[in-house]
């Protein structure tokens, strides 16, 4: 049905597009900064739990929570804030936790994006 979104779905993508004016162009530019920025944050997160490094931990879940609100992902916003409230409370398995969820909601945005082409 048009102009409803999938509550499944890992993007609202009536409500960012909403946000941006409509323009889908500028939409896939935004997701591919997100995904450029979500590697590079990714990476920052496997040192920093191996390194033990909650302040990295907490910033970098705090910066990906704020790019996921942004972008309307839903259930990358969830697994960003699990992963800054595990480096706030310096729990590494919840930080592993959260990083599991994070690799897995970017998957389902990666598939997702992949059928929408």
């Amino acid at each position: 049905m048009p102009g409803v979104t999938d509550p499944n779905d890992p993007i609202n993508r009536e409500e960012v597009l909403e946000r941006i004016g409509g323009d889908e162009a500028f939409l896939k530019e935004l997701l591919n900064i997100y995904n450029e920025e979500f590697n590079a944050k990714y990476q920052e997160l496997e040192k920093a739990i191996q390194d033990k490094n909650f302040q990295n931990i907490r910033e970098a879940g705090h910066y990906l929570k704020g790019a996921a609100a942004n972008l309307s992902l839903p259930g990358l916003r969830e697994a960003s804030w699990k992963m800054e409230q595990a480096g706030q409370a310096q729990d590494l398995e919840a930080a592993r936790q959260a990083l599991r969820s994070l690799k897995n909601e970017y998957q389902r945005l990666r598939e997702y994006l992949g059928s929408q082409v």
